[in-house]
């Protein structure tokens, strides 16, 4: 793998409570490349700056510009772009994207590719190949991953039988949200079913957990459920999950094709709840099945689903569609 000088422009996510994945694959691939990070919160940063001014500040002369996955103004419900005086297509360096958040302001982000002239754009969303045969330019498919510095097992006990946290996503899907009636009567009185099991969750209107924290609560829990979506997304819950050694109970899909597969790796139940209860109680009795899924699935999500292996990835596609090694030369590819 050879090293890459990389302008990267995204806002700092350092200290940000969640979203663990826009920091992490920067921090993931400053291991093996030269980065410049470049964006608010870092330091000089100035929203007038043009990209030739962003250039001048940069340390070397990147061989790339990548444009984060959180280069997106979330201060604003309807405009998209984070920083307009920034226009990449204007100059001659390769630019790729991470496209993110593909449910909030679709249009302008497509229209965004096309203005700045972007060659590649990765994106986690089983839709790619619909939108490099709609826009011309080159998708490729790039799941979300894990830390397995951060999300591994920590070894706690196992306090809860079952677990969630996070958003409910209802303006997307009432998927989580029936889960949470199938659990509850009211939202708030477990049902007579489930007296003996200890549950834990963590609707995020009502606080979270974060960090080192959050990956202790969910190693604490025996399963632990994940669901797709807005627009069918596959999260980082559902490696999270995997990496901590609990056992990832999901919805069934066909978006996870290629990632997981059902009863080697995860548990899946039908989108209409009819066999979740059957899952959740056999799941629990049976600790060596429940063991087994587990355990192929910590070796599956470190093989083959962390920021690392996602590092490897992107640059094998930056490599074979811009730089020709051999002649040390930059071949300006067009979409496949």
């Amino acid at each position: 793998m050879n090293a890459l000088r990389i302008l990267f422009l995204q806002p700092d996510f350092s200290s940000y409570p969640s979203g663990y994945y826009q920091q992490q694959f920067p921090m993931a691939l400053r291991k093996i490349h030269q980065i410049f990070l470049y964006g608010p919160r870092y330091p000089g940063y100035e929203p007038q700056h043009t990209i030739d001014e962003v250039l001048k500040l940069c340390p070397f002369e990147p061989e790339l510009i990548c444009i984060g996955a959180g280069w997106e103004r979330d201060d604003h419900p309807t405009e998209f772009n984070l920083h307009p005086a920034i226009r990449v297509g204007d100059v001659s360096i390769p630019c790729c994207m991470i496209l993110n958040k593909e449910y909030k302001k679709l249009d302008q982000k497509l229209q965004f590719i096309l203005d700045n002239k972007l060659q590649i754009v990765f994106t986690a969303h089983h839709n790619h190949s619909r939108w490099q045969e709609q826009l011309g330019v080159r998708f490729i498919h790039f799941p979300f991953a894990v830390d397995t510095s951060l999300f591994k097992d920590y070894g706690e006990p196992k306090r809860y039988d079952f677990g969630f946290s996070g958003s409910l996503h209802t303006n997307w899907t009432d998927l989580r949200l029936r889960v949470k009636q199938k659990l509850y009567w009211g939202g708030r009185f477990k049902y007579p079913r489930y007296w003996f099991h200890q549950i834990y969750w963590g609707d995020w209107d009502r606080g979270h957990k974060t960090g080192e924290d959050y990956a202790r609560l969910i190693n604490s829990s025996r399963m632990w459920l994940a669901t797709t979506g807005a627009i069918d997304l596959v999260g980082t819950r559902f490696y999270e999950v995997m990496a901590v050694k609990s056992l990832l109970l999901c919805n069934r899909s066909p978006v996870y094709d290629g990632l997981f597969e059902d009863g080697q790796h995860c548990v899946m139940f039908a989108p209409d709840l009819s066999d979740f209860e059957e899952k959740f109680f056999y799941y629990l009795q049976q600790e060596e099945e429940r063991q087994a899924i587990v355990s192929q699935a910590y070796r599956h999500v470190r093989e083959k689903h962390t920021w690392d292996k996602r590092v490897e990835e992107f640059t094998q596609v930056i490599e074979q569609h811009f730089f020709d090694r051999n002649s040390n030369s930059v071949a300006h590819g067009t979409s496949s």
